[in-house]
Protein backbone atom coordinates (compact mmCIF):
# COMPACT_ATOMS: atom_id res chain seq x y z
CA UNK A 1 0.00 0.00 0.00
CA UNK A 2 1.91 3.18 -1.25
CA UNK A 3 1.73 5.79 -3.62
CA UNK A 4 1.77 4.89 -7.63
CA UNK A 5 1.60 8.23 -9.35
CA UNK A 6 2.87 11.27 -7.60
CA UNK A 7 2.17 14.63 -10.06
CA UNK A 8 1.06 12.42 -12.90
CA UNK A 9 4.66 10.13 -13.27
CA UNK A 10 5.44 7.14 -11.43
CA UNK A 11 6.81 7.25 -8.10
CA UNK A 12 9.77 4.94 -10.04
CA UNK A 13 10.18 7.42 -12.75
CA UNK A 14 13.44 9.77 -11.84
CA UNK A 15 13.18 11.39 -15.55
CA UNK A 16 13.54 14.64 -16.38
CA UNK A 17 10.02 15.97 -17.07
CA UNK A 18 8.88 13.90 -13.59
CA UNK A 19 11.54 15.69 -11.57
CA UNK A 20 10.49 19.24 -13.36
CA UNK A 21 6.74 17.84 -12.60
CA UNK A 22 7.45 17.37 -8.74
CA UNK A 23 9.37 20.38 -8.41
CA UNK A 24 6.81 22.96 -10.14
CA UNK A 25 3.49 20.58 -8.48
CA UNK A 26 2.55 20.05 -11.87
CA UNK A 27 -0.10 18.30 -13.42
CA UNK A 28 0.48 17.17 -16.98
CA UNK A 29 -3.58 15.85 -17.18
CA UNK A 30 -4.45 19.56 -16.34
CA UNK A 31 -1.64 21.14 -18.02
CA UNK A 32 -0.99 23.44 -14.83
CA UNK A 33 -0.05 23.21 -10.89
CA UNK A 34 -2.12 20.60 -9.39
CA UNK A 35 -5.22 21.95 -7.60
CA UNK A 36 -5.60 19.11 -4.83
CA UNK A 37 -5.07 20.38 -1.31
CA UNK A 38 -4.43 19.25 2.26
CA UNK A 39 -4.80 20.92 5.69
CA UNK A 40 -1.37 19.14 6.79
CA UNK A 41 0.97 19.91 3.86
CA UNK A 42 2.34 23.08 2.52
CA UNK A 43 2.02 21.79 -1.25
CA UNK A 44 -0.59 20.00 -3.41
CA UNK A 45 -1.56 16.73 -2.35
CA UNK A 46 -0.19 15.31 -5.54
CA UNK A 47 -1.15 11.73 -5.43
CA UNK A 48 -3.14 10.41 -8.85
CA UNK A 49 -3.00 6.72 -8.39
CA UNK A 50 -2.39 3.89 -5.54
CA UNK A 51 -1.25 0.59 -5.26
CA UNK A 52 -3.44 -1.52 -3.07
CA UNK A 53 -4.85 -5.09 -3.09
CA UNK A 54 -2.53 -5.89 -6.26
CA UNK A 55 -4.42 -3.13 -8.70
CA UNK A 56 -3.48 0.63 -9.11
CA UNK A 57 -7.21 2.85 -8.15
CA UNK A 58 -7.16 6.43 -9.41
CA UNK A 59 -8.28 8.41 -6.35
CA UNK A 60 -7.93 11.57 -8.91
CA UNK A 61 -10.73 12.65 -10.77
CA UNK A 62 -7.97 14.97 -12.91
CA UNK A 63 -6.53 11.64 -14.01
CA UNK A 64 -8.75 10.79 -16.09
CA UNK A 65 -8.20 13.24 -18.47
CA UNK A 66 -5.34 12.46 -20.22
CA UNK A 67 -5.49 13.21 -23.68
CA UNK A 68 -8.80 13.50 -23.98
CA UNK A 69 -9.11 10.13 -24.20
CA UNK A 70 -12.40 9.14 -22.55
CA UNK A 71 -14.32 12.61 -24.34
CA UNK A 72 -12.77 11.12 -27.78
CA UNK A 73 -14.43 7.53 -27.12
CA UNK A 74 -17.99 9.44 -26.05
CA UNK A 75 -18.25 11.05 -28.53
CA UNK A 76 -17.82 8.72 -31.02
CA UNK A 77 -20.32 6.28 -29.03
CA UNK A 78 -22.68 8.95 -29.17
CA UNK A 79 -22.02 10.83 -32.13
CA UNK A 80 -19.73 8.71 -34.63
CA UNK A 81 -16.50 11.34 -34.50
CA UNK A 82 -15.62 14.47 -32.91
CA UNK A 83 -16.59 16.56 -35.22
CA UNK A 84 -18.61 20.43 -34.06
CA UNK A 85 -18.22 19.34 -30.60
CA UNK A 86 -17.32 21.45 -27.85
CA UNK A 87 -17.13 20.40 -24.12
CA UNK A 88 -18.52 22.09 -20.99
CA UNK A 89 -17.54 21.47 -17.40
CA UNK A 90 -19.49 21.45 -14.29
CA UNK A 91 -23.08 22.17 -15.98
CA UNK A 92 -25.78 22.69 -13.18
CA UNK A 93 -29.48 22.09 -14.12
CA UNK A 94 -32.38 22.33 -11.01
CA UNK A 95 -33.79 19.38 -9.12
CA UNK A 96 -30.63 16.96 -10.65
CA UNK A 97 -27.64 18.62 -9.81
CA UNK A 98 -24.12 19.24 -11.58
CA UNK A 99 -22.97 17.70 -14.09
CA UNK A 100 -19.31 16.66 -14.10
CA UNK A 101 -18.88 17.48 -18.12
CA UNK A 102 -21.26 17.79 -21.39
CA UNK A 103 -20.86 16.97 -24.93
CA UNK A 104 -22.52 19.17 -26.85
CA UNK A 105 -22.54 18.65 -30.73
CA UNK A 106 -23.90 21.44 -32.28
CA UNK A 107 -24.87 22.47 -36.11
CA UNK A 108 -21.89 23.65 -38.60
CA UNK A 109 -21.01 27.52 -38.39
CA UNK A 110 -24.08 27.85 -35.71
CA UNK A 111 -24.96 27.68 -32.18
CA UNK A 112 -27.57 25.36 -32.58
CA UNK A 113 -27.22 22.23 -30.46
CA UNK A 114 -27.60 19.12 -32.75
CA UNK A 115 -26.91 17.07 -29.79
CA UNK A 116 -25.58 16.06 -26.34
CA UNK A 117 -24.05 13.78 -23.54
CA UNK A 118 -23.54 13.62 -20.20
CA UNK A 119 -20.06 12.78 -18.76
CA UNK A 120 -19.39 11.65 -15.03
CA UNK A 121 -16.01 10.80 -13.49
CA UNK A 122 -15.99 8.20 -10.70
CA UNK A 123 -12.27 8.18 -9.20
CA UNK A 124 -12.13 6.02 -5.79
CA UNK A 125 -11.01 7.72 -3.11
CA UNK A 126 -9.32 6.42 0.56
CA UNK A 127 -9.49 5.74 4.10
CA UNK A 128 -6.78 6.95 6.59
CA UNK A 129 -5.85 9.52 4.31
CA UNK A 130 -2.89 10.57 6.64
CA UNK A 131 -0.95 7.72 6.33
CA UNK A 132 -1.02 8.57 1.72
CA UNK A 133 0.32 12.08 3.09
CA UNK A 134 2.83 10.79 5.35
CA UNK A 135 3.98 8.53 1.81
CA UNK A 136 4.06 12.06 0.04
CA UNK A 137 5.73 13.51 2.71
CA UNK A 138 8.40 10.81 2.34
CA UNK A 139 8.62 10.67 -1.35
CA UNK A 140 9.28 15.15 -0.89
CA UNK A 141 12.46 13.51 0.57
CA UNK A 142 14.04 11.85 -1.74
CA UNK A 143 12.37 8.70 0.23
CA UNK A 144 11.85 5.39 -1.79
CA UNK A 145 8.17 5.06 -1.25
CA UNK A 146 7.54 1.07 -2.91
CA UNK A 147 9.71 0.12 -0.28
CA UNK A 148 7.21 0.84 2.83
CA UNK A 149 4.21 -0.13 3.58
CA UNK A 150 1.31 2.85 4.39
CA UNK A 151 -1.88 1.95 6.16
CA UNK A 152 -4.67 3.62 3.73
CA UNK A 153 -7.67 1.58 2.95
CA UNK A 154 -9.80 1.99 -0.22
CA UNK A 155 -13.02 3.84 0.37
CA UNK A 156 -14.71 2.08 -2.52
CA UNK A 157 -18.03 1.19 -1.13
CA UNK A 158 -18.65 4.66 0.50
CA UNK A 159 -17.53 5.80 -3.26
CA UNK A 160 -20.28 3.73 -5.18
CA UNK A 161 -22.82 4.14 -2.78
CA UNK A 162 -22.62 7.65 -3.30
CA UNK A 163 -22.59 7.81 -7.23
CA UNK A 164 -24.72 4.76 -7.60
CA UNK A 165 -27.64 7.57 -6.07
CA UNK A 166 -26.46 9.83 -8.79
CA UNK A 167 -26.80 6.98 -11.62
CA UNK A 168 -30.53 6.94 -10.86
CA UNK A 169 -31.00 10.13 -10.19
CA UNK A 170 -28.91 11.52 -13.79
CA UNK A 171 -29.62 8.24 -15.74
CA UNK A 172 -33.91 8.33 -15.43
CA UNK A 173 -33.31 12.30 -16.85
CA UNK A 174 -31.20 10.67 -19.24
CA UNK A 175 -33.90 8.02 -19.75
CA UNK A 176 -36.27 10.65 -20.52
CA UNK A 177 -34.26 13.31 -22.74
CA UNK A 178 -33.30 9.88 -25.16
CA UNK A 179 -29.45 11.43 -24.21
CA UNK A 180 -26.41 8.91 -23.11
CA UNK A 181 -25.02 9.69 -19.91
CA UNK A 182 -21.31 7.83 -19.66
CA UNK A 183 -19.84 6.73 -16.00
CA UNK A 184 -15.76 6.73 -16.54
CA UNK A 185 -14.40 3.88 -14.15
CA UNK A 186 -12.02 1.65 -13.62
CA UNK A 187 -12.41 -1.91 -13.87
CA UNK A 188 -11.28 -2.07 -9.88
CA UNK A 189 -14.75 0.06 -8.64
CA UNK A 190 -16.99 -1.29 -11.67
CA UNK A 191 -16.20 -4.82 -10.46
CA UNK A 192 -16.98 -3.57 -6.98
CA UNK A 193 -19.53 -1.77 -7.65
CA UNK A 194 -21.67 -5.05 -9.57
CA UNK A 195 -20.56 -7.50 -6.57
CA UNK A 196 -21.76 -4.96 -4.01
CA UNK A 197 -25.15 -4.42 -5.53
CA UNK A 198 -25.68 -8.53 -7.39
CA UNK A 199 -26.18 -6.29 -10.58
CA UNK A 200 -26.76 -8.47 -13.94
CA UNK A 201 -27.86 -7.63 -16.95
CA UNK A 202 -24.58 -5.72 -17.89
CA UNK A 203 -23.87 -6.58 -21.45
CA UNK A 204 -23.41 -4.00 -23.76
CA UNK A 205 -25.95 -2.40 -25.62
CA UNK A 206 -25.62 0.83 -27.29
CA UNK A 207 -29.46 1.64 -27.31
CA UNK A 208 -29.33 2.04 -23.44
CA UNK A 209 -29.00 5.52 -22.02
CA UNK A 210 -27.08 4.27 -18.84
CA UNK A 211 -23.12 3.52 -20.53
CA UNK A 212 -19.98 2.26 -18.38
CA UNK A 213 -16.65 3.20 -19.87
CA UNK A 214 -14.31 1.07 -18.06
CA UNK A 215 -10.89 2.21 -18.14
CA UNK A 216 -7.12 0.83 -16.48
CA UNK A 217 -4.12 2.21 -16.42
CA UNK A 218 -1.81 0.43 -18.44
CA UNK A 219 2.28 0.13 -18.26
CA UNK A 220 4.29 1.94 -21.04
CA UNK A 221 7.61 3.27 -21.08
CA UNK A 222 8.05 4.38 -17.83
CA UNK A 223 4.59 6.24 -17.35
CA UNK A 224 0.96 4.90 -16.89
CA UNK A 225 -1.65 5.75 -20.04
CA UNK A 226 -5.04 5.35 -19.35
CA UNK A 227 -6.60 3.09 -21.70
CA UNK A 228 -10.21 1.46 -22.04
CA UNK A 229 -10.64 -1.51 -21.27
CA UNK A 230 -14.58 -2.88 -21.66
CA UNK A 231 -17.81 -1.09 -22.19
CA UNK A 232 -20.84 -2.45 -20.19
CA UNK A 233 -24.78 -0.59 -20.01
CA UNK A 234 -27.78 -0.94 -18.41
CA UNK A 235 -31.51 0.51 -17.96
CA UNK A 236 -32.34 2.50 -14.98
CA UNK A 237 -35.67 -0.10 -14.34
CA UNK A 238 -31.77 -2.44 -14.28
CA UNK A 239 -30.08 -0.51 -11.28
CA UNK A 240 -33.64 0.34 -9.26
CA UNK A 241 -34.71 -3.49 -8.69
CA UNK A 242 -30.94 -4.63 -7.94
CA UNK A 243 -30.67 -1.29 -5.22
CA UNK A 244 -34.14 -2.76 -3.70
CA UNK A 245 -33.55 -6.28 -3.72
CA UNK A 246 -30.71 -6.25 -1.93
CA UNK A 247 -30.21 -9.45 0.90
CA UNK A 248 -31.21 -8.42 3.89
CA UNK A 249 -29.27 -10.00 6.62
CA UNK A 250 -30.31 -11.81 9.72
CA UNK A 251 -32.34 -9.86 12.54
CA UNK A 252 -30.72 -12.58 15.02
CA UNK A 253 -27.11 -11.69 14.42
CA UNK A 254 -27.73 -8.22 15.03
CA UNK A 255 -29.43 -8.92 18.41
CA UNK A 256 -26.16 -11.23 18.92
CA UNK A 257 -23.88 -7.81 18.09
CA UNK A 258 -26.55 -5.74 20.38
CA UNK A 259 -26.26 -8.11 23.33
CA UNK A 260 -22.46 -7.89 23.37
CA UNK A 261 -22.29 -4.58 23.72
CA UNK A 262 -25.02 -4.60 26.51
CA UNK A 263 -22.08 -7.34 28.49
CA UNK A 264 -19.40 -5.04 27.54
CA UNK A 265 -21.24 -1.66 28.98
CA UNK A 266 -21.01 -0.05 25.82
CA UNK A 267 -24.15 1.96 26.07
CA UNK A 268 -25.03 5.52 27.34
CA UNK A 269 -27.86 5.32 29.74
CA UNK A 270 -30.58 8.00 28.90
CA UNK A 271 -32.01 9.77 31.88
Amino acid sequence: MNPNEIFTYPVENKSTQAKNAVKKYYCRFLESKCDKQSRTIKYPMGVCSVNHSGTKPIICPHRFLENNLVFKNACNAAFGSTNNVLLFSEVKINNVGSFDFVLVKHKPISSKVDDFCIVEFQSDSTTGTGELVEALKDFMKDKDVLQNKYRFGMNTYNTIKLSYIQMLIKGQVMEKWNKNIFWIMQKFVYDNMVNRFCLIDLNYNASHKTQYHIYDLVSNNKIYNLELVDKKSTTISNLLRAFTHQPTPSIDKFVEVLESKIKLKLGLTIE
